[in-house]
Formats: structure tokens, sequence, C-alpha cells
């Protein structure tokens, strides 16, 4: 009879053996042993080890270490993947299209963003400069007399005047029309030569996330961690790092343990660690300063502009919404009246309404016959929508930017909190912690205090007048050591060449 062909234990299929993991966990009401899951589904162990950090990964499991000293697989959310499935999925789908709009929306603004800003800018100066040579016309033309009845009037003459004084401060005052040279030594960014567009865009929109290289910073670091402390390492010690919660760690670490091949292990006194002996086999070392060094996120700035800058851009912006809505006003309560009868026939209406009235004029003299409705939407509504779009999205960035530097602030003083504790041998008072620097001082002065609360809670502290005993810590920390100590990592090292393709 022919035998039959037995599958090998280290050529597996590697979705298979993860869904009948999944499986076999939810027979279990999501929680297990290893010896569970061999008993639950027959699978070697080889494969059930192997797999098994990235199922922890996939559904968020949670470490538990029972009394006997085994490792429990738990997953308090239930055996709920977070890849996969039909609420996953969507929300990738959702967050691509959500994404692909953002970024064509920045496109789009960005143009309309010089066309309106600067060409308004422009617009309404040279609209006040032809408003001001037609009332001096109509100044000459009256004989010199200065009659406040007759069209333009002194009052239109003074008022365009007015007008064009000020557009011809704001114009030199803010250096908006400097050489590009000149404006980047001085006036719009900290930086040299920076273009005009770049310095409005960073005032609307920011300048992105300066994090955004993070997850590569925080896996750089634990692994320095790693290589200098024999590839040991407790989830305090984890959780100094990354600057994490007790809950995002015990999620975050799974994803550790998958990439970097790691384990988990105990201790004869049940004290959980991660092993990632894969991680000693290297050639060079790693210097102890990028160990000890506690990297920080950084806060997010407004804009990379100057202050001037940002007060210039909302200054002519505060301008075009004025003019937008001096147009929109008197295309509402003038409307096509922008002449008046006198002796001599008829004149552009003056006063207040002049610099309206002669706009109206410069557009029939371009061929428009009713020129109310390109003044109404042309500069009354467009300009003020803008306006108003350019003050209110820089605002909103703003407050969101705050909540989200606040966020960075303590997650920063997390990891000086917990690396205080670990320092001071498990031991707290709010006095421990001083953050030197900016990027870990948020608002709330008791965050140190709300954080180490937090830690005690997970590790069950004991309170102590101002703070925390953490014995528990200490006494897994002291047990580490122990661990450390007793480790032989001479073996991983590679050791001396024995074999090298270029060699003849």
């Amino acid at each position: 009879m022919a035998q039959e062909k037995q599958e090998k234990v280290y050529e597996y299929d590697r979705k298979k053996v993860r869904e009948t993991l999944v499986r076999g966990f939810r027979s279990e009401k999501a929680e297990s042993t290893i010896a569970d899951l061999a008993g639950l589904t027959g699978l070697p162990l080889h494969q059930i080890e192997a797999e098994l950090p990235a199922v922890a990964d996939e559904f968020g499991a949670r470490l538990k270490v029972t009394e006997t000293g085994e490792i429990l697989y738990s997953f308090p959310r239930g055996m709920k993947s977070r890849f996969t499935g039909f609420g996953p999925t969507a929300r990738k789908v959702i967050a691509s299209i959500k994404d692909i709009a953002v970024k064509a929306a920045k496109v789009i603004f960005k143009a309309w963003i010089m066309v309106m800003l600067v060409g308004y800018f422009v617009l309404f100066l040279a609209l006040a400069l032809f408003a001001m040579v037609a009332s001096v016309a109509i100044q000459q033309g009256g004989n010199g007399r200065s009659d406040n009845r007759r069209g333009g009037g002194l009052g239109g003459l003074w008022l365009t005047g007015r007008l064009f004084d000020s557009l011809i401060r704001i114009w030199f005052y803010s250096e908006l029309f400097k050489s590009p040279q000149d404006r980047g030594i001085r006036g719009f960014s900290r930086g040299p030569r920076r273009p005009l567009h770049k310095a409005i865009f960073s005032h609307v929109f920011g300048d992105g996330d300066p994090n955004r290289d993070w997850p590569a910073i925080e896996r750089k670091a634990v692994v320095a961690f790693l290589q200098t402390h024999k590839g040991v390492m407790t989830m305090a010690e984890f959780m100094a790092i990354t600057g994490q919660s007790p809950q995002e760690a015990e999620l975050s670490v799974n994803r550790y343990l998958l990439e970097f091949e790691g384990s988990p292990e105990v201790t004869d006194r049940g004290t959980l660690h991660f092993v990632f002996p894969k991680l000693l086999a290297r050639v060079g070392t790693t210097p102890e300063i990028q160990a000890t060094t506690v990297p920080l996120k950084r806060t997010e700035a407004f804009s990379s502009n100057e202050p001037k800058a940002d007060r210039t851009f909302r200054l002519i912006n505060v301008f075009n919404l004025v003019f937008g809505g001096y147009f929109l006003s008197n295309a509402i309560t003038v409307a096509g009246a922008i002449y008046v009868s006198t002796p001599k026939g008829l004149a552009i209406r003056g006063g207040f309404p002049f610099l309206y009235s002669s706009t109206g004029y410069l557009f029939q003299l371009l061929g428009s016959d009713n020129p109310v409705p390109a003044i109404f939407w042309g500069l009354g509504v467009v300009p003020i929508a803008f306006s108003v779009l350019f003050f209110a999205i820089p605002l909103i960035r703003s407050i969101r930017l705050g909540e989200k530097n606040e966020s960075v602030k303590k997650e920063n003083l997390r990891r000086i909190v917990y690396r205080t504790i670990l320092g001071k041998n498990g031991v707290f008072t709010s006095s421990d912690v001083s953050a030197s620097i900016a990027e870990a001082r948020p608002r709330d002065t008791r965050a140190a205090q709300g954080i180490a609360g937090e830690l005690a809670a997970w590790s069950m502290a004991d309170p102590t007048p101002g703070g925390y005993d953490y014995k528990r810590i200490r006494e897994e920390q002291d047990d580490i050591a122990g661990v450390r100590s007793a480790l032989d990592v001479s073996g991983y090292r590679p050791g001396s060449t024995v074999f090298d393709t270029e060699a003849p």
C-alpha cells in the first residue's frame, strides 16, 4: 500500500495555518495557551509559534501570565481582524478617497489662492487708481470748483485718495513685491529665497507633519535598546521608549514581535519579557548613546514664515474682504444708479459710492451694458467667499494643530515620566519630573501626575505621599537584570568569514 505523503513541518501554507489558529481561538472564546492551540488545531508547535505573532498583531492580542508561568494569549476585542473584512476595507477605501480628494482640493485651492489673494489685491489697487484719476479729471472739468453735490466732488476724491494711500502703504510696508532675494532673507521665510507662493501656502496649509518619519525613528530606538541590552526588553522599558500608554503598548508590541521575530518569555519568577535573539547577530556595535537617548516627537509650527509675513497675508485678506463688502453692498443699494443728473448733464455719482460708480463706468467703457451683475459676483461675492475661506482654513488648522501638539507633548512627557520611574528604581513623586523643553510641557500642569497614575493602575503600584511606589515594576526589572547577566550573547556574533563570493 502506498504510503501517504506527509506534509513537512517547515513547509506549510502560512495562510491556512493562521486561519486554523483563528478558528482555535474562537472555539475557546479568544483565550488560549500554545498548548491549548496544539490540542485544538493539531498543528505542530513550530507552525503555531511561527504564525502566532502575526495572528496576535492582526487581532490585537494581549499577553497574560498565569500562576504557573504560562503565557496566555487573550483577545479582549474578540477575533475581529484589524486588516481584513468589510469594516477595515471600507475604512481603507474611504481613507484613500479622502486622501485623493484632499490632495486635489489643495492643488485647486493653491492655484485659486494665488489668483485671488494677489490678483484681487492688484485689481482693487488698479480700480482705486482709476477712481482717483477719474475724480481728478472731474475736478479739472469743473474749473476747479469744489461743489460736493456735483459728480465726483471732494468726497469722491478724498475717499479714493485715502483708499489708494492705504493700498500703497500695504504694498510697500509688506514688501510683497520685493525681489525674491530680499523677500527670502528678511520678508517671508527663515530660509533664503523662498518663493512667494510657498510662503502663502505655508500660511494656509502649514508645512506638513514634522514627525512623518516617526515610525522609523521609533523602530531604530527600540532596536538600539535591544542590541545594547542582550536582546531582552520588558513592557515597562518598551513603553518608556515609545511613549505609549499601557493599553496601546500591549497591542503595539505584537507588531515588533512579528517584524523582528521576537517571542514573549516568562522567567521563573513570573516576569513577562520579550526576547529578540536575531537582532544580536551583527558585525558592528550599537553606540550606547542611541540606547540611552530618548527620542522625542517635534511639535508642529503654524507655518515656517516669519510672523511679519503671516500678518501681512492676513492684512491683505482683510482689505480684500473690505473691498468685496464695499462692492457687494453698493451693488445691492446703488445698483445701476451710478450716474447723477447735474445742470451740465449726467455725472458719476460722488461721495461714498464714488469708487463703485467709477468702476461701473469703467465696465461700460469696456463694453458691458449692465455692469451690476459683474460687480455683484466678480467684485463682491467671490472675493468675500475667498476671504472667509482664507481666514477659516488657517483658523481651523490652528485649533486642530493646538490639540495635536498637546497630544505630542503628553506623549513626550510620558516617555520622560516612565524613564524617570525606571531610573529611580520604581519610585515616583511629582517633583521628580521637570521637563526642560517645550515639546514635553502640556498645558495641563498635572499631566505628569496623571501619567504616573495611569501606570500605577496598570502595575498595581502603592500610593505614597505625592506619588507612587512601583514595587512590581522594581521587582520585574531586578528579575530581568538577572536574566541579562546570565545571558552569553557571544554565540550570536557572526564570527570570522569562512566563504566569500568575491574570493578566487
